[in-house]
């Protein structure tokens, strides 16, 4: 199953980044691609990864009647260390955003992972997802290069999982979107995933419940400032495949 090699990547995101025109225009030749009609694994490192990288497609997967699960890896708690009762924050915050987001209520297994540790936790994150296989979902999984280690871990475990089963997989760049350059991606096949403007709509609205991570309080700086989240209110969800 290809995957690209996963090197070492310091970023600011506060700095603007690669512009999301570049990207547009990188992606604008990419043929549509839709999943094969059967359960959807949404892998997510931390509680907004899930909705950035494919809520659109959680959103029409759902109505149109597949099951949709999400494995929680973390509860994101290491986002802002001073932050005391942050991981429950986050977990209401995605609750509010997947009831924004999904007529009918989406299944979330939460593992309760340490934020910033997941690869010391690999082995038992490859066993979590192998439980949630048993009706041989696609896997929606985190970029293995996207920059940040539990991204990169999560993507790992999943591929693992995706080969050893032989699961069709689909991963999302994150962060990989502000760091990377589209000629990076040379031979790579995406795929774009086309949302309606309601499912835009809905997906935008939910991306804003995340206030702890667009607006948080006091004198932090936001982890997804708007510039990075840009990338995530195209008109199409973009795959590596």
């Amino acid at each position: 199953m290809p995957s690209l090699e996963c090197r070492p990547v310091v970023f600011d995101s506060a700095l603007p980044g690669t512009c999301d025109v570049d990207w547009l225009a990188a992606l604008d030749g990419e043929p549509l691609w839709t999943p094969e009609p059967r359960p959807l694994l949404i892998v997510s490192p931390h509680p907004d990864d899930e909705v950035l990288g494919a809520g659109g497609l959680l959103r029409i997967w759902s109505e149109r009647g597949h099951h949709v699960t999400i494995l929680s890896v973390t509860n994101g708690e290491a986002a802002h260390p001073d932050w005391q009762g942050l991981d429950v924050i986050r977990r209401a915050e995605l609750d509010q955003a997947l009831a924004i987001l999904a007529s009918r209520p989406i299944r979330v297994v939460r593992l309760d992972l340490p934020d910033g540790s997941v690869q010391m936790r690999k082995s038992e994150l490859i066993g979590a997802i192998q439980e949630q296989c048993e009706s041989a979902p696609t896997l929606v999984a985190p970029f293995e290069a996207d920059g940040h280690p539990d991204h990169e871990a999560a993507a790992s475990a999943c591929l693992a999982v995706a080969h050893d089963l032989g699961l069709p997989i689909a991963r999302y760049p994150i962060w990989a979107w502000h760091h990377a350059r589209p000629a990076a991606f040379s031979g790579s096949r995406w795929g774009r995933f086309a949302l309606d403007t309601t499912t835009q709509a809905a997906k935008s609205a939910a991306m804003r419940c995340f206030a702890s991570q667009l607006n948080p309080c006091g004198s932090r700086e936001p982890v997804v400032p708007a510039h990075v989240l840009k990338y995530f209110e195209r008109d199409y969800e973009a795959f590596l495949l």
